[in-house]
């Protein structure tokens, strides 16, 4: 076991990401809030949306607050191509077995078990 006296805080903090809104993103940031379109809906998101989906060569993109979402809704659509789409309240994966990774970050399993698989 690790004595406190062994245990130095370090000289200064290391930051896995630091924000960084400066130039066209401050711009955009801030225009959201003036605009009170601080959301997932809104002029930016629609233009973003409309340069994804012509970037993929597709007719629609949907853009979402972070990737465990997006990775909740390729989950989904997985389970319902599969399987079928579920009754209300019920998951795409229910009672079906998904192997996951036991070496990785948590927003990797929860979509899994969100989707009632276990």
């Amino acid at each position: 076991m690790f004595k406190r006296k062994y245990l130095k805080p370090f000289d200064h903090k290391i930051y896995l990401a630091s924000p960084t809104m400066h130039g066209e993103e401050l711009k955009y940031m801030t225009e959201a809030y003036n605009t009170n379109w601080m959301s997932t809906i809104g002029e930016n998101i629609n233009e973003v949306e409309r340069i994804a989906a012509e970037k993929a060569g597709m007719k629609y993109a949907v853009a979402l607050c972070n990737c465990t979402s997006a990775l909740h809704l390729c989950v989904k659509f997985a389970g319902e191509k599969l399987y079928g789409k579920p009754m209300i309240s019920h998951g795409a994966l229910e009672g079906k077995r998904v192997f996951c990774s036991d070496m990785t970050f948590n927003a990797i399993v929860n979509p899994v078990a969100l989707e009632k698989a276990f």
